[in-house]
C-alpha cells in the first residue's frame, strides 16, 4: 500500500481505510441505538473518548518507552510512534477507560455488548470491503 504526502506528513492509504471503516461502525452504532437517546449519547461519547485516549497514548508512548528521546531530539516526538508496545499500551488504557465508563453507568451489560459487537463486526467487514475495493481499483 502506498501513501499520500502532505508536506512533511505521510498519510498511509491504510489509515484512510481505518478512518472510513471507523466512521461506518460509528454510523451503524448510531443507527442501531436511536431508540434510547440517553444511552446512545453516553455510549458514543465513551467510545470516542476511549479511541482518542488510546490514540494519544499510542502516539506519545515513545516518551515512556524511550525517555532519552526528550533529551536527544524533542521535536521528533511529533513524528514518531510507540510501535507495537505503544499500540498495546494504548489499547489497554482505552479498554480500561471504556470499562470504567460502563461500570459507572446505569445501563445493563447487554446494551453495551450488543453495540460493541455491532461496532466491531461493522468495522471489520467495512475494512475488508474497502480494502478489497482499493486493491481492485488501484
Amino acid at each position: 500500500m502506498g501513501a499520500i504526502m502532505l508536506g512533511p506528513f505521510m498519510i498511509k492509504y491504510e489509515w484512510i481505510l481505518y478512518l472510513i471503516s471507523g466512521l461506518s461502525a460509528y454510523l451503524m452504532i448510531r443507527f442501531h441505538s436511536k431508540e434510547d437517546l440517553p444511552f446512545q449519547e453516553i455510549f458514543l461519547n465513551s467510545m470516542l473518548n476511549s479511541f482518542l485516549i488510546g490514540f494519544i497514548v499510542y502516539k506519545f508512548s515513545s516518551i515512556i518507552i524511550r525517555p532519552t528521546i526528550l533529551i536527544d531530539n524533542p521535536s521528533s516526538i511529533i513524528f514518531t510512534t510507540g510501535g507495537t508496545k505503544g499500540k498495546l499500551l494504548g489499547v489497554i488504557i482505552a479498554l480500561l477507560y471504556f470499562f470504567n465508563k460502563y461500570r459507572n453507568g446505569i445501563w445493563p451489560l447487554k446494551n453495551w455488548l450488543i453495540l460493541m459487537v455491532y461496532g466491531i463486526v461493522t468495522f471489520f467487514v467495512a475494512f475488508w470491503m474497502f480494502r478489497t475495493l482499493f486493491f481492485l481499483l488501484v
